[in-house]
């Protein structure tokens, strides 16, 4: 699709952080933890790793805390290993994939999710992290596809909605643009992209002089 750069600079768009919904990892290992459990959980899972470094799921679990950290040098590490270890584990490609989405390594992000999405079809979380790496590169056909699929497989995916929204927008399909997020709005009415939604629609309204 083209975009031409008028309404877009006219019309600048509430976006979450990254501009589309942040991708996710296979699991949250610490998701409500202390910074002493975080850190705790750390080195259990780094002695349990030592003791048995072929064990592809503490090393999975182990890269997630390091993901979650922000210390994403040795997440890496440990999604690699497992790669190297088994190549088909779509896990660990999808972790690295949404791993290098955050790390700006679009190419490599867009490799690694290609290879989870080969491996694991019908894995929504897959098809929606491929999705925003499409849309980081530009992709907003190939993403918009994308997040076609997961709204398939799920089709009561925020994230998958907000990000197709967005992908919309760019593409300066206004009227589809507010469709998916209003479903936003009808499916969590009180979480943060629920919010952004609202927002973009007043202003895409406005602009629209409506």
């Amino acid at each position: 699709m083209r975009r031409t750069g008028t309404a877009v600079a006219a019309l600048c768009l509430v976006l979450l952080v990254g501009g589309v919904a942040g991708a996710q990892i296979v699991s949250s290992a610490t998701a409500g933890a202390t910074t002493e459990e975080i850190i705790a959980r750390m080195h259990d899972l780094e002695a349990a790793v030592d003791g048995m470094p072929d064990d592809a799921g503490l090393r999975i679990e182990l890269g997630n805390v390091y993901y979650e950290s922000n210390m994403y040098e040795q997440a890496e590490a440990q999604y690699l290993a497992v790669t190297e270890m088994d190549s088909t584990h779509a896990g660990a490609h999808l972790n690295l994939g949404t791993l290098y989405t955050d790390m700006g390594k679009i190419e490599a992000a867009v490799h690694e999710l290609e290879i989870a999405l080969s491996l694991d079809p019908e894995n929504a979380m897959v098809v929606t992290n491929l999705g925003s790496a499409y849309y980081a590169t530009h992709r907003f056909s190939d993403a918009i596809d994308m997040y076609r699929v997961a709204l398939h497989l799920d089709p009561n995916n925020v994230e998958a909605h907000f990000n197709m929204g967005v992908a919309f927008a760019d593409a300066q399909i206004f009227q589809e643009a507010i469709t998916e997020w209003e479903r936003v709005i009808e499916l969590d009415p009180d979480g943060q992209a629920a919010q952004v939604c609202r927002d973009n629609i007043q202003m895409i309204n406005e602009f629209r002089g409506e």
